[in-house]
Formats: C-alpha cells, sequence, structure tokens
C-alpha cells in the first residue's frame, strides 16, 4: 500500500476550496465536500493507478494522473512508494493552464 503526501500548494488548495465553499454554503457543506474529496484521495493509497495518466486524455508529456472528485480534479504523481498530490483544482478552472501553462 502506498502513502499519501500532499505538496505544500495541494494544501493551499484545499483551504481554498474549503474557505470559498463555506462562504458560499455554510462551513457544513465545505466540511462535507471536503472530506468527499479526502476520501478519494485515501483510495489512492491501495489503488494508485485508478486515474489515467494526463499524457493519455490530453497527450502532454506529464507524468501526472488524475482523478474527479466532488467536481474537483485531484492532480498526483506515483513516486516509488508514494503518491504524491500535487493541485487540487476546481473542475471549472483551466487546469492545462494552471498546470503546464497551455
Amino acid at each position: 500500500m502506498k502513502r499519501i503526501l500532499f505538496s505544500p500548494q495541494a494544501l493551499i488548495d484545499i483551504e481554498e476550496i474549503r474557505e470559498y465553499i463555506s462562504i458560499q454554503f455554510g462551513e457544513k457543506s465545505a466540511a462535507k465536500n471536503i472530506a468527499l474529496v479526502m476520501h478519494d484521495i485515501k483510495l489512492l493509497e491501495q489503488f494508485p493507478l485508478q486515474g489515467p495518466g494526463i499524457w493519455e486524455r490530453y497527450g502532454i508529456e506529464s507524468d501526472y494522473h488524475y482523478i474527479y472528485s466532488n467536481k474537483n480534479y485531484v492532480f498526483y504523481r506515483i513516486e516509488d512508494d508514494t503518491v504524491k498530490i500535487i493541485r487540487i483544482l476546481d473542475a471549472r478552472r483551466d487546469f492545462l493552464n494552471i498546470l503546464f501553462g497551455i
């Protein structure tokens, strides 16, 4: 089983998501949303290859994989015995530009 490690930016992303949802819909909704995302991330410990590679879907040379979780994309990289969560971005954002400048 792999262990999960969050990049500093992914931790910022989680806090920004929590803050936005809390302002828009309340703290209870924010907590529920974050819990759902964290549940899906935890599944990567056992199934790290469940998310397709960026190269498969978009033809961009990258070692990133991604999963869709509760209106967010979770981008991650598999590193030996670790799944490193790189970014967690709202699905409505231009993630190709954010991640790769495209």
